[in-house]
């Protein structure tokens, strides 16, 4: 009755009768699929069961509880209650189907007879991140709760219950109100219609506080702040019960979401079968291009250009491949996508796999059950495909993460994964949905071409590590909790009181001074600061956007509604990198094109039609960072890694048309017809040390880029001794960025880089230094684009009296920052060394990398220049895996300090 349980409702689930195989096991898989594989391209990992830790419900429970309940407690369930039962506020971190639900369900219970006793009510508010899941979980708890024999009623309060009398017998009435945090944010302006259910709420129920992170992340923080505002002022004080899939650091996350310590219960005691782990990288085949791959060396050797991976067969062909051929051997298989249309496409290829393989399945119709799975489908529909997997009526499905966060779909004997979900606390989430309690199970993940895929299936180890992902939530970004202060004010009368209880003080009074100048404030802190603003300023807050404008999304003239994306407003950092004219995104697996945007009126607007395009875009992004202050700084061996802010000037001036299928560009520079973009911004960076950089630059001095224009560059690139070693920051900059969600849970695609020469001239200038004035150059005024911003660059380059830094930058891609480059910062050495790990584990045998290692589609540079061995030699040397002596050779030949070093910087 979990979000993650699907083992029986009432705790450790019975193994009488259960089949102990799996109907195909992994060695099976590889011997019967129809084709010759490679066995490097295959690594199969055995992972071994757990047995269940239980303690008798009647030490944790009182008889009214304990009776019903026909299976123990976890140990992990126990735990949790007994630190309730102590007034903590806790957080349940174990797997999938550990029975985490359980835990508040019965807390709910505990609250509802205590009160009840003394004649008072009890009531809780529970919150999930989607209203599928919030639906399916009001079924379960109004079960379990019938299980127990109490008269405790659950309802759902969201966007879509129906208005007026429903919503305020909702209101009224229910012990349980089960809602979303984009909910709350609304409801808290009329907090006092729901005045009676808030001043006996007892409990707070976070379900999956794991996918509150970034942007997100900082919102939510900031709604239970005002939360906990609000139910003080009704008197209530309620705990809070935070569950998490596996994460790195439950107690951190937790505590900065709340605003309160936090209990970690993390021992988990529910059971598990053993498990066959396959990692399925698809085989190599002749690129579409009908290139050899000759030329993709780059200045490699003969041997490596043999043994290079040139193109392999996409993960979105391979994958419905496996889905039927499991399906065909009894193995009910829940394959996981990353959008709609590759869930509907992968069972029409599963299909299309049998019917071409027709001499192999010889009965068309054995294991032919398979149907998609999104949130496209009419709840009707989805519900009857949930219940026909459950009851194996259904041999397979194609879902996308829609099925990961825990909707009731039984026991699935399999699953396969199209490409690598992004983090391991999500790829642990979605295999865990196959071999639930004590039955074996098999997994299999179907790299992709992506940088995340290939860094896993050469290194299959790194899954198997028990340091999982740090979950990343800050709330320093002052432009989103000014927006919450608003609304806080608006809710309830600010005070002294709420100094050091909804922010510090310092910054309370910064905040409240500056809206009061704009008129949206009046009053004093010591008196009370009210809203003065237009009504119902919780409206314009968007919990996925932090400052700036905002975009409202809208269907072309002519669409029918029902293709509407309900979309939330668009931050316009993503609105110019992801959402400009001509773009082709996918929102909730379903693809829209962008028709038109408008910039410059009031209400600024992202107008999309539904399109069933063969391609996807990306955007290419030029970038220069300015001003750049450090806060924080630490040592490195010899080098000096630093934190702090600066501004980020950001022009994605063109796009590329890219193929869905093998991610071969089939159009290319098309302009995006952008402004661009200024951001205040969190970063860190690295400064390599003189002498490594000398010696680098000697021993890479040979390295050069074809001209094929013969035009030259406005460096001198093509000349200069140190492009192979500014290629080599320049790919280690890109690896960095895209391993950072192998330990963090961060967003590559809010993460940039600047790769650079010269880092002291990005850096934030004292008046007096060659006559210029501080800020951005000689005239003291920040340059207005990218171009006259590398203009800046040069001119303060040129004008230096020392020789500079060399090094990188990585910044947070969002106005104000999100906390990703501070984590970064703090875990800089793990992340260098997955970095170092990736580009040296490459099979692609190019000097200049490939996808899968150090070139970037969103590069601005055109993946040019990149150096993998000077990468990993700069890497190396950062984690202490080669000494100063290996480098002495070449520094005693180094001619670097004779040769013009130009302002090379590449984003």
């Amino acid at each position: 009755m979990d979000t993650d349980d699907a083992a029986d409702e009432d705790g450790t689930e019975p193994t009488d009768g259960s089949r102990e195989d799996v109907p195909v096991t992994g060695d099976e898989l590889l011997e019967t699929f129809p084709r010759y594989r490679d066995e490097e391209d295959v690594s199969v990992l055995e992972i071994p069961g757990r047995e269940a830790s239980t303690v008798p419900n009647d030490e944790v429970l009182r008889p009214e509880l304990a009776g019903p309940l026909e299976y123990d407690l976890y140990a992990h369930q126990a735990e949790a209650l007994a630190a309730l039962e102590h007034d903590e506020n806790i957080c349940v971190a174990t797997s999938t189907s550990s029975g985490k639900t359980r835990i508040y369900a019965l807390q709910i219970a505990r609250n509802v007879l205590e009160a009840r006793a003394r004649g008072e009510r009890s009531t809780a508010y529970v919150l999930y991140p989607t209203k599928a899941l919030s639906r399916d979980q009001e079924r379960e708890l109004n079960d379990f709760f019938d299980v127990l024999g109490l008269d405790i009623s659950v309802r759902v309060y969201d966007g879509d219950t129906d208005p007026g009398e429903t919503r305020r017998q909702i209101r009224e009435g229910a012990d349980v109100i089960i809602s979303n945090f984009a909910g709350v944010n609304t409801y808290l302006h009329d907090h006092d219609r729901w005045a009676r259910f808030l001043s006996t709420c007892d409990l707070v129920v976070v379900d999956e506080s794991h996918t509150y992170t970034g942007v997100h992340g900082m919102h939510v923080a900031w709604v239970i702040r005002r939360l906990k505002r609000v139910l003080e002022y009704y008197g209530a004080d309620p705990q809070f019960a935070l569950t998490s899939a596996t994460i790195g650091n439950p107690g951190e996350h937790s505590s900065a979401l709340i605003a309160e310590s936090v209990t970690v219960v993390d021992e988990d005691g529910s059971p598990t079968g053993p498990r066959e782990l396959v990692l399925w990288n698809p085989p190599a085949r002749a690129r579409a291009d009908g290139s050899d791959g000759d030329s993709a060396t780059a200045g490699g050797s003969e041997d490596e250009a043999d043994n290079a991976v040139v193109e392999r067969v996409p993960a979105s062909v391979e994958a419905p491949k496996l889905l039927s051929h499991l399906c065909y051997h009894d193995a009910q298989t829940l394959l996981f996508t990353p959008s709609r249309k590759l869930a509907e496409l992968s069972v029409k290829r599963a299909s299309t796999h049998r019917r071409d393989r027709s001499r192999y399945y010889a009965n068309p119709d054995r294991g032919s059950e398979i149907e998609p799975y999104h949130a496209g489908h009419s709840r009707t529909k989805r519900h009857g495909t949930e219940h026909r997997l459950k009851t194996g009526a259904l041999d397979g499905v194609a879902s996308t993460n829609a099925l990961e966060l825990g909707i009731n779909v039984g026991e699935m004997d399999t699953t396969v994964q199209l490409g690598y979900p992004g983090q391991r606390q999500s790829f642990w989430q979605q295999i865990g949905r196959a071999g639930r309690g004590t039955r074996r199970a098999l997994s299999v993940l179907v790299a992709g071409h992506r940088t995340l895929d290939q860094y896993v299936a050469n290194n299959p180890d790194y899954l198997l590590e028990t340091d999982v992902e740090d979950a990343v939530v800050d709330v320093d970004n002052d432009a989103v909790f000014a927006r919450h202060l608003l609304c806080a004010a608006d809710e309830l009368a600010l005070k002294g009181a709420d100094a050091g209880a909804f922010a510090e003080r310092e910054r309370l009074e910064r905040a409240v001074e500056m809206w009061c100048r704009a008129g949206r404030l009046a009053g004093h802190l010591e008196t009370g600061i009210s809203y003065v603003g237009p009504p119902r300023p919780q409206g314009s807050i968007s919990l996925y956007a932090t400052s700036g404008e905002e975009y409202a999304v809208e269907l072309a003239d002519g669409v029918d509604e029902r293709h509407d994306p309900e979309m939330e407003p668009l931050a316009e950092e993503r609105v110019l990198r992801d959402f400009h004219e001509g773009a082709v995104r996918l929102h909730e697996g379903r693809q829209y094109e962008v028709c038109a945007v408008d910039h410059d009126s009031p209400r600024p607007t992202v107008t999309l039609r539904p399109t069933d395009a063969d391609c996807y875009t990306r955007t290419r992004t030029d970038v220069t960072v300015l001003d750049a202050v450090s806060e924080e700084s630490r040592e490195i061996g010899d080098f000096t890694l630093h934190f702090g802010r600066g501004q980020v000037l950001v022009y994605h001036g063109t796009y590329d048309r890219v193929d869905v299928d093998n991610g071969d560009p089939k159009e290319q520079g098309l302009p995006t017809e952008n402004p661009p973009l200024s951001i205040e911004t969190q970063l860190c960076w690295l400064e390599v040390p003189d002498a490594l950089e000398r010696a680098l630059v000697e021993r890479y001095r040979e390295f050069s880029l074809e001209d094929e224009d013969g035009d030259g560059d406005e460096d001198g690139i093509a000349e200069t001794a140190h492009l192979g070693y500014a290629g080599g920051l320049h790919a280690a900059e890109h690896a960095t960025i895209g391993v950072a969600p192998l330990e963090l849970m961060v967003d590559k695609r809010d993460l940039g880089g600047l790769a650079t020469l010269s880092i002291d001239s990005h850096l934030e200038r004292e008046r007096g230094e060659n006559g210029t004035t501080g800020k951005g150059g000689t005239s003291g005024e920040a340059p207005r684009n990218v171009a006259a911003a590398e203009a800046t660059v040069r001119q303060i380059a040129d004008g230096l009296e020392h020789e500079p830094k060399s090094g990188w930058f990585i910044y947070d891609g969002i106005d104000g920052g999100l906390g990703f480059s501070r984590a970064i910062y703090e875990n800089f050495e793990a992340v260098a060394e997955r970095a170092r790990e990736l580009i040296a584990d490459c099979d692609c045998g190019r000097v200049d990398g490939c996808p899968a290692c150090v070139m970037d589609d969103q590069c601005g540079n055109d993946n040019q220049p990149l150096h993998r061995e000077a990468a990993v030699d700069v890497l190396d040397r950062l984690l202490g895996n080669e000494s100063g002596e290996a480098l002495e050779a070449d520094a005693a030949e180094s001619e670097s300090g004779s040769d013009r070093r130009p302002p090379l910087f590449y984003s």
